[in-house]
């Protein structure tokens, strides 16, 4: 399986158990800033899944939301970030992922929510994912 396949086949089944249907496209972020893995809009919310399998600076892909919601005033983001391997990924950069998330909520008038899921998908985090889901009225 390919890392396309990969990322395709993941993000589906997880949207799925989330109660969510994805678009099936990378959401770009615009011109130099880069992509995610998959999306959909649900309640005037960009709900993005990415997700990590080798990557070793997630904290990348936390930091492209920023100037997306920078320029773009009127969106806001849900973002949920799968670090399928935290053996992979040093320990300070998914804590460095934490703190981007909170800087940028902050500095957006909390039009970005993060949730981060490490290693395997579990039934206590799908509770808790569709409770901030509810939350923000996108479930």
């Amino acid at each position: 399986m390919t890392r396309k396949e990969k990322i395709v086949s993941h993000s589906f089944m997880l949207a799925k158990q989330i109660g969510l249907t994805l678009v099936d496209k990378e959401f770009n972020y615009g011109k130099g800033i880069g992509r995610a893995d998959n999306y959909c809009i649900k309640s005037n919310w960009i709900v993005i899944i990415e997700l990590e399998f080798s990557q070793r600076h997630p904290e990348m892909n936390v930091l492209k939301v920023w100037p997306f919601l920078k320029n773009n005033q009127e969106k806001k983001i849900f973002f949920i970030h799968h670090i399928t391997d935290t053996k992979q990924v040093s320990p300070n950069r998914i804590e460095l992922s934490n703190f981007i998330s909170e800087k940028i909520s902050e500095n957006t008038d909390n039009r970005f929510e993060y949730f981060q899921i490490l290693n395997d998908f579990s039934e206590q985090k799908l509770l808790r994912l569709q409770d901030k889901l509810k939350l923000k009225q996108i479930l």
